[in-house]
């Protein structure tokens, strides 16, 4: 990622030290690449607990000016990345959805 110069900054935004402890050590690899390669990294949380997810997601619409997010729009089902999606919508943000069985990209009408 050093090679390409980002006319943004790369924020890298976890819930809380350890959260991903139990993933597969090649996402483990890859978050710690990603984050050592970020302009920056935050920690929302320095207790493990549910709560810390939707701060997490809260804190990046807050923060962000413009989301892209990869989700398949299930509406049925309750996922940290519907409701920030969904948060981000209720904000007025400006969202570009990417399908992650179909690549399709949809920007969803506010």
């Amino acid at each position: 990622m050093k090679h390409i110069d980002f006319l943004q900054k790369i924020i890298v935004v976890v819930p809380f030290i350890g959260y991903d402890s139990k993933w597969p050590d090649q996402s483990k690899h890859r978050l710690k690449k990603l984050i050592q390669n970020a302009n920056d990294s935050i920690v929302i949380s320095h207790s493990a607990d549910v709560s810390s997810y939707k701060k997490r997601n809260y804190y990046m619409v807050d923060h962000a000016e413009y989301l892209i997010g990869v989700f398949d729009n299930q509406k049925k089902l309750r996922s940290g990345t519907a409701q920030t999606v969904n948060y981000a919508l209720h904000q007025g943000k400006v969202i570009t959805l990417i399908h992650p069985d179909t690549m399709e990209i949809t920007a969803p009408a506010p």
